[in-house]
């Protein structure tokens, strides 16, 4: 059981310092909501210097720091940063509709519209880069 399964906000639950996730560019992550747009908005060397052959490490944070291992799992098998993002989103908006106060509205405006740009990478509408 993942230390998310009884937070209302997954979102926005922020980890300690000691348990954030440093990218090779120094930027910091303590959530998983910043981890996908980490995901979305990196170069790609950074992105592969964290997920390639040899290993995972947004998966094995995801695993090791939130205990969620069947995310984690889904970020193994789909290492691709469009998968990833789908796969945190999802789990991300699980259950965020049937929730004391939460209504449709609420899922729509934290659900990222998501493109595929040249190369692959995929951006957020917010996050588009001028062509």
């Amino acid at each position: 059981m993942g230390i998310l399964t009884n937070v209302d906000d997954k979102r926005n639950f922020k980890v300690t310092e000691d348990k954030s996730f440093t990218l090779v560019n120094g930027d910091k992550l303590f959530t998983l909501d910043e981890l996908s747009e980490a995901i979305n908005l990196i170069e790609p060397e950074v992105f592969h210097a964290h997920v390639n052959e040899h290993k995972n490490d947004f998966a094995s944070w995801v695993d090791g720091v939130f205990e969620e291992p069947e995310l984690a799992g889904r970020l193994r098998e789909h290492p691709t940063p469009l998968r990833m993002m789908v796969s945190i989103e999802k789990f991300l908006r699980q259950g965020t509709a049937s929730q004391p106060g939460a209504s449709a509205v609420d899922g729509a405006t934290s659900q990222p519209n998501l493109t595929v740009v040249e190369g692959g990478a995929s951006q957020s509408d917010a996050g588009q880069r001028a062509a």
